[in-house]
């Protein structure tokens, strides 16, 4: 396992590793399923790879409300769980791919991680809702399976989802999620059909009549 710390995500450099680790845990669905969507991830992987034509980077409401909250978000866990979360721009792990890679929105200590989501106020208010009648809430399922795949390739035992929205009181959710031996298994399986579906598109494009 190696951590690139030194790595900043959304920075060209945190890019380019992903486009030499394209199969990262934001398409876990993609892998997991292992189907026309992975084959379509990793010819868009190949394309961007070898395109002269500067990718553009495209966000939504959404992605900048997450960019714009997130450290607050991460302040706040830090004051309820008393946990240090340590920033980490990448994690690749050649034991479990050649061609994956993940990056946590933070580590903590040896066996911890957190991934942290913003939702607008109605789904965060029937999130919240939800934790107040039964103590916990559900997790979407490519959330889910992203945070499971972070988990694997940083060799982590829990992972905390985090979910924030600051209008309101309590303004913080946390629900721990642990390894699931099911998901990591088709996970593995997605990585190694995608790995094998590269390396046929390479081949295909270096051959020569």
């Amino acid at each position: 396992m190696k951590l690139h710390k030194d790595i900043e995500q959304k920075s060209e450099a945190w890019f380019s590793l992903r486009r030499e680790y394209p199969l990262s845990a934001s398409n876990a669905t993609a892998i997991i399923t292992a189907g026309v969507g992975l084959e379509t991830l990793c010819w868009t992987a190949i394309a961007e790879r070898r395109s002269s034509k500067v990718v553009e980077h495209y966000s939504n409401e959404h992605t900048e409300r997450g960019i714009e909250l997130e450290p607050q978000a991460i302040t706040i866990y830090e004051l309820e769980t008393g946990s240090e979360v340590e920033e980490v721009g990448f994690i690749t792990n050649n034991k479990i791919s050649d061609v994956g890679g993940v990056s946590p929105d933070g580590i903590i200590s040896k066996d911890g991680m957190v991934e942290v989501k913003c939702p607008d106020d109605v789904k965060f208010l029937k999130l919240l809702a939800e934790f107040n009648e039964t103590g916990k809430i559900t997790i979407e399922k490519g959330y889910y399976r992203q945070m499971q795949m972070q988990m694997m390739f940083a060799e982590r035992k829990w992972n905390d989802y985090v979910v924030f929205n600051p209008n309101f009181s309590p303004n913080i959710i946390i629900q721990r999620v642990e390894p699931d031996k099911e998901v990591v298994e088709k996970l593995k399986i997605g990585l190694a059909v995608g790995e094998q579906i590269i390396i046929k598109i390479e081949k295909k494009l270096c051959l020569k009549k």
